[in-house]
């Protein structure tokens, strides 16, 4: 009974406070007193600390009003809330403490506003966004607590605390000021998550927002790239990124600041970074910026995602290998930790993508020739072929103006290769391995002046052995062939930029190279006399940098930039100027043109017919002052204009390349070893067009390359000849559609056939060139006779890819979430060539003949991935 009176008792005070209307007024009365007349009158019951409503008081005139309202009009200009405990008990307290999540952007563009400034107003404390324009802050007195944010050129934003506190991201948009300039601004380049900055100087690429491309399951970062005009790949790798006509080594790779050497596995075909990683690629085509020296063709930067708020995990699974992704915010939101990691499994299960990767790799390579010429006796072999990645960074927050973070990461390939058969046999071990590590400290000097310094470390490693067993008894009877590469560079930035208006800003700084590279090639052979490379340099390169950008009323925006390197083994001093300009002619059509000069001091020697499998391995080498390895320099100009309105958008350069201290050995094959590093030059010109028309959920574009290029080697008396790179139509077709929570696309592709050197016939050689080369143990034999370098050209090239991801809605609890990722490369399965080479063999009578052999890139390969969220 005692229960159910007390219960009673509640219920019923409950429903009075519920229907109470108070009729009260006071005019500057301490509030004390007035909750003192308030339990008197209405039967209310107040629990408070006399501290905190010590010396304020109150003015407030009320008629009928609801309990709820009457106490927010009572304490709205003190840092005062209330609390219904209970029917008519109400407690009158300070508010506790609120964290607040805010990201400032560009109300036009929705792009962050990097380094913006919140002030608490009325106060000296404050706090300084961070490049993506957000803040995290804590509000320890939030009642009444008004915020000012400011960002130079934009108009200031007040709002008070109160209103936001129960939301936990808060995103405010800042419109800019009558003295801002009116810029052509692009979201949006190809589809959402690949944009184009305000001048069109570079693109980026953002994985986790980026919508379908035709041909993949899931969002490879390098594969990509390869759907913007002028960026290609000529063996459809991940890796061997072309950009305008320039090979790979010719365009340098970072992620989080450390130099990337080793972009892709499975010999190039699979990009070493896991996407789920990823939260932004930068790809510079047109220009090197001047803080980043080295590079001659293009730049491509990889920062990882970066969240000190919330918890992420992700795990994904396709049919080469799993990865995982986590996220874990520390300290209070001032750190986060990021690890993604990534193994193949493919040694264990063979699934159909990994055997058409398997097919391109070793297609027509000496395992598939021996199996197919062996009429009787048995023919083994296995073959390992495995990678892993780990990627990791900390990010440090201490205070708004600072920034710290360390990251570090290791990928590594390996093939384990053992084949025998009645009479021998053979073992390949091929390593490719990567280190590396950052530290970057940004600071805030003000609101004008700021400060990034980045020391990295990068150790790249590539082994290799094949060795040919001829007998057990006599070691002397076996045939060997090693390669080592080793490549070591510490690299120190210092880059400061400062605001003289929110139209001018000025970088400046320096960047220290110590680079070292070691290349050692040996063979030895039981029918051919041993022969022995060694290739190796290091040395310091100090650079001094400095750029300037700038808008004008008039619409104009200037670039000028100077790097001033001096490169301590080659004993000389390099300028690379730029200048690029860009003119808003109207308010949809942007004018641009860019000129610069770019020297790159590593370079990347091929070597093809070393190996079991049909990769290219690339050797890097260091430009030293004996001259063995030249420094190449690229002189560029581009021009070109960017259109954009209604859903249309058009993208169009025109392009000049002239390329000095390129390597024989990558132009022409066949060559011995001394001709191998002869120097030479490139002159390239093109045109890149892209088209692209949206409707709502539906996305088409076209892109088209035409381009030309002509070789000279003086030393070896070759002249203007095409380059193997040289491909001068390239055409792609993109359509993409969104339905809901379904995504598909589908792209054609056609190329013109990649050049190459026919074979005329052969040729006897039954004595030395002359008597200087005599040997008592010379063998005569039959030498390939070739034509014009590559004069011919082979099939052209066409490919039909197809994708469908699909993304599975949150659960209930919002905590679990995913997609899946379906796709099928060259539908059509048509046989594209990317190589054609020669050799003698001999006939059933023993005579001898010209042995061709087609090198294929992927038939029709499928693809399925599986990613969750939590």
């Amino acid at each position: 009974m005692r229960l159910l009176f007390v219960l009673f008792i509640l219920t019923a005070n409950l429903a009075l406070s519920q229907d109470l209307r108070i009729n009260y007024r006071a005019q500057d009365k301490p509030l004390i007193n007035v909750l003192n007349e308030l339990e008197k009158e209405y039967d209310l019951y107040f629990a408070f600390s006399k501290k905190d409503l010590k010396g304020l008081t109150a003015t407030i005139e009320a008629k009928d009003a609801a309990v709820d309202i009457f106490f927010d009009e009572l304490l709205n200009d003190h840092p005062l809330s209330f609390e219904r405990i209970e029917g008519k008990f109400i407690s009158i307290k300070k508010p506790e403490a609120v964290f607040m999540h805010i990201k400032v952007h560009d109300a036009f563009s929705g792009e962050g506003l990097p380094f913006a400034t919140l002030t608490l107003k009325g106060t000296h404390r404050g706090a300084v966004a961070d490049e993506n324009g957000i803040f995290n802050v804590i509000i320890d007195e939030p009642m009444g607590a008004v915020i000012e944010l400011s960002f130079l050129g934009y108009s200031t934003v007040e709002f008070k605390v109160d209103e936001y506190r129960k939301s936990s991201t808060l995103e405010i948009a800042m419109k800019s000021s009558s003295q801002e300039l009116n810029e052509v601004l692009i979201k949006e380049y190809l589809n959402n998550g690949i944009n184009t900055d305000d001048t069109s100087s570079k693109i980026s690429i953002s994985p986790q927002e980026m919508e379908i491309l035709p041909g993949l399951a899931e969002r490879d970062i390098f594969l990509s790239t390869q759907v913007l005009a002028g960026i290609n790949s000529n063996d459809e790798s991940a890796g061997s990124i072309n950009i305008r006509g320039s090979s790979r080594d010719n365009s340098f790779i970072y992620w989080n600041n450390i130099p990337i050497y080793h972009p892709a596995h499975y010999f190039g075909n699979i990009s070493s970074f896991i996407p789920s990683s990823i939260g932004q690629v930068d790809i510079y085509k047109n220009y090197i910026p001047v803080q980043y020296g080295g590079a001659s063709a293009g730049l491509i930067l990889a920062e990882s995602r970066t969240n000190l708020s919330e918890k992420e995990f992700e795990a994904g699974l396709n049919m080469t290998h799993g990865d995982f992704y986590a996220n874990l915010p520390i300290a209070e939101n001032k750190s986060s930790l990021m690890i993604a990691g990534r193994t193949s499994y493919n040694n264990l299960i063979a699934t159909p993508t990994f055997n058409s990767i398997s097919d391109k790799l070793f297609d027509g390579t000496i395992t598939q020739n021996i199996q197919q010429d062996l009429t009787d006796g048995d023919f083994n072999y296995n073959s390992k072929l495995t990678f892993s990645d780990l990627n990791i960074k900390w990010t440090y927050e201490p205070v708004g103006s600072d920034r710290i973070t360390i990251s570090a990461l290791r990928s590594s390939s390996t093939l384990e290769y053992n084949s025998s058969n009645d009479e021998n046999q053979s073992i390949q071990d091929h390593l490719v391995r990567n280190l590396g590590f950052n530290v970057q400290w940004n600071h805030r000097w003000g609101e004008k002046f700021q400060t990034d310094m980045s020391i990295a470390l990068a150790d790249y490693q590539m082994e290799y052995s094949l060795t040919n067993f001829r007998t057990d008894e006599d070691e002397t009877d076996n045939d060997q062939n090693t390669r080592f590469n080793d490549l070591r560079n510490l690299e120190i930035r210092w880059l400061n930029t400062y605001a003289f208006s929110s139209d001018h800003f000025l970088d400046f700084g320096y960047q220290l190279n110590h680079l070292g590279t070691d290349l050692t090639i040996e063979e030895s052979n039981f029918l051919e006399e041993d022969f022995s490379e060694v290739i190796d340099s290091r040395g310091f390169i100090h650079s001094l940098f400095t750029n300037y950008e700038g808008q004008t009323q008039g619409g104009w925006h200037l670039g000028f930039g100077l790097r001033v390197s001096n490169y301590e083994t080659l004993n000389e001093i390099a300028l690379d100027p730029q200048v690029r300009l860009s003119y808003e002619l109207t308010d949809d059509l942007l004018l641009k043109t860019t000129y610069g000069t770019s020297h790159q001091h590593l370079s990347a020697i091929l070597e093809a017919e070393f190996s079991f499998s049909n990769t290219i391995e690339r050797h890097w080498i260091f430009a030293d002052q004996d001259e063995t390895v030249p420094i190449i320099i690229n002189r560029q100009f581009v021009s070109g204009f960017l259109y954009e309105n209604k859903g249309w958008l058009i993208d169009a350069e025109v392009y000049s390349k002239d390329i000095e201290g390129i390597i024989a050995r990558n132009f022409v094959p066949n060559l011995i070893e001394e001709e191998g590093l002869s120097p030479g030059n490139e002159q390239i010109y093109g045109f890149d067009f892209t088209i692209r028309r949206k409707w709502n959920n539906f996305r088409s574009w076209l892109s088209y390359s035409y381009q030309e290029s002509s070789v000279e080697l003086p030393e070896l008396g070759l002249d203007d000849f095409a380059s193997a790179l040289n491909l001068p139509h390239q055409l792609q077709i993109t359509q993409s559609v969104l339905l809901d929570r379904y995504e598909f696309s589908l792209g054609f592709g056609v190329k013109s056939g990649i050049p190459y050197t026919d074979a005329l016939g052969l040729q006897f050689i039954d004595a030395p060139d002359s008597e200087d080369d005599f040997d008592e143990e010379f063998e005569p034999f039959y030498e390939i006779i070739y034509e014009e370098t590559n004069t011919n050209r082979l099939p052209i090239y066409q490919r039909l890819d197809f994708s469908a991801w699909y993304k599975f809605p949150k659960t209930t609890s919002g905590k679990f979430n995913g997609e899946i990722g379906l796709s099928f490369l060259n539908i059509l399965n048509r046989r594209n060539l990317y190589n054609r080479t020669f050799a003698v063999d001999e006939d059933e009578d023993e005579n001898a003949i010209i042995l061709r052999n087609d090198l294929a890139l992927f038939g029709f390969t499928p693809n399925v991935s599986v990613r969750v969220r939590f």
